[in-house]
C-alpha cells in the first residue's frame, strides 16, 4: 500500500496479523517456510551420509541407466559412421566426416541445451529431459566411437585382408572373419575408456534438470548448506561406480579377447 492511502485496508491487515500472532499461527507459518536450515541438518558426516543415500542412489541409478542406453546407441552409430569413413565412396566418407567433426568439435553442454530448449522451440514438439540426455550423450560418444572404429580397422595390417582375399574369401567375409576380430581387440581399451568418459559426461546433464547423481547432490547441499561434505560423498560414489565399471569391462575384455 502507498503511504497514507488505503488506511482501512491497512487497519484490517494489522488486525489480522495481530490475531495470527496471538493465536500462535504466525509462528507456525514461519516454522513451515522459514525454519532454520540447521535445525533439520544431520549432526555429523555419517548422519548426512545415511540421510542422503536414498536420493544419491536414485541419482546413481539414473546416471548408470542413461550411460548404458546412450553408449549402446553410440556403439551402433560409431560402427556405421566408422565403416563409412573407410568407404571408397566419397559421399559416405563426407557424411561420416561431417558427423564426426560436428559432434566432436562442439561442446556437449551446447547440444544438451539445443535438444532440450532449442529443438522444441524450432519444431513445437516437447522433448523430455531423458530424451534430450540420451541424444546428447549418444551423438557425442558416437562421434568418438566412429574414430575408434576407423582407427582400429585401419591399424590391421592390409596384408591380412589381401591374404584372405587370395584364399577366395569375398570382401565382406574377409572383413567379418579376419579384419574385424583383430581390429576389435585393438579397439577394446579405447571403447572402455569412452564408456567411462560417457559416464562422467552425464554429470553435465544436471544443467537441463536431469536427475543424475551430481544433480541429486546439488539438491541436498542446497537444503543443508553442507557443500564440501555432500560433494565428497558424491565424488566417492562416482569413484566406486567408475572403478567397478572399469573392472567389469576389463574382465569382459579378457574373457572375450583371449
Amino acid at each position: 500500500m502507498n503511504r497514507g492511502e488505503n488506511t482501512a485496508l491497512l487497519a484490517a491487515f494489522n488486525d489480522g496479523l495481530a490475531e495470527l500472532k496471538a493465536s500462535g499461527e504466525y509462528d507456525q507459518i514461519l516454522d513451515s517456510y522459514l525454519a532454520d536450515p540447521t535445525a533439520s541438518t544431520p549432526g555429523n558426516f555419517f548422519d548426512l551420509l545415511v540421510k542422503s543415500m536414498p536420493a544419491l542412489m536414485t541419482g546413481l541409478w539414473h546416471t548408470l541407466l542413461v550411460t548404458a542406453i546412450s553408449f549402446a546407441i553410440a556403439m551402433a552409430l560409431g560402427l556405421v559412421f566408422g565403416f563409412m569413413k573407410i568407404s571408397g565412396n566419397i559421399v559416405l566418407r563426407g557424411i561420416a566426416t561431417t558427423f564426426v567433426n560436428i559432434f566432436r568439435g562442439t561442446p556437449l553442454l551446447l547440444w544438451a541445451f539445443m535438444f532440450y530448449f532449442g529443438l522444441p522451440q524450432l519444431t513445437g514438439w516437447e522433448i523430455s529431459v531423458w530424451t534430450a540426455g540420451v541424444l546428447t550423450l549418444s551423438l557425442n560418444a558416437g562421434a568418438y566411437v566412429a574414430e575408434i572404429v576407423r582407427g582400429g580397422i585401419q591399424s590391421v595390417d592390409p596384408g591380412q585382408l589381401e591374404a584372405s582375399r587370395s584364399l577366395g574369401l569375398g570382401y565382406g567375409k574377409s572383413m567379418q572373419k579376419v579384419v574385424i576380430p583383430q581390429a576389435f581387440k585393438m579397439m577394446t581399451p579405447s571403447l572402455i575408456n569412452q564408456l567411462i568418459i560417457s559416464l562422467k559426461d552425464s554429470s553435465l546433464l544436471l544443467a537441463i534438470g536431469f536427475t543424475e547423481l551430481l544433480y541429486q547432490g546439488q539438491q541436498i547441499y542446497a537444503a543443508n548448506f553442507r557443500v564440501t561434505e555432500t560433494l565428497l560423498i558424491v565424488g566417492i560414489i562416482y569413484f566406486i561406480a567408475i572403478m567397478a565399471l572399469t573392472k567389469l569391462a576389463n574382465y569382459a575384455d579378457r574373457r572375450f579377447n583371449k
